[in-house]
């Protein structure tokens, strides 16, 4: 489907805007601060598979793998969650906020109150998922 070509300036009003604003950057510090404890239970020991001052049982090493490679996910999500906070607080500096990537038009504030890093409008979200 071809994308049509964007409205020019947001469609929400300065009230809106900087409140949606203040709401990305409070869930940024939000994942960073997870992000933060996710890295160190990456890195403790057991963790890191440094496991050589310990005996383990056997049912403990594929807890300690499946503790590992959940954090690894968790990390995995959470870069995402940034790249996307980061790429709305970009639109909103350029003034493309609250439009909808695929259409060009606005994306209803009930929808970037509740996913404020939201690129698509619902119609266009449901016909990428079909």
């Amino acid at each position: 489907m071809a994308q049509k070509k964007q409205k020019a300036g947001s469609p929400l009003s300065k009230k809106d805007l900087l409140r949606l604003e203040k709401a990305l950057l409070e869930e940024k510090q939000r994942v960073l601060r997870q992000s933060s404890f996710t890295q160190q239970v990456m890195d403790t020991p057991a963790a890191a598979g440094d496991l050589s001052s310990h005996r383990t049982h056997v049912a403990d090493q594929g807890t300690e793998n499946y503790q590992r490679e959940l954090a690894s996910q968790l990390k995995s999500i959470e870069s995402d969650a940034l790249r996307e906070i980061d790429a709305a607080l970009d639109r909103i500096a350029r003034g493309t906020y609250g439009i909808c990537e695929r259409c060009g038009e606005p994306i209803p504030l009930a929808r970037l109150e509740v996913i404020p890093y939201a690129r698509l409008c619902m119609k266009c979200l449901k016909s990428r998922q079909t």
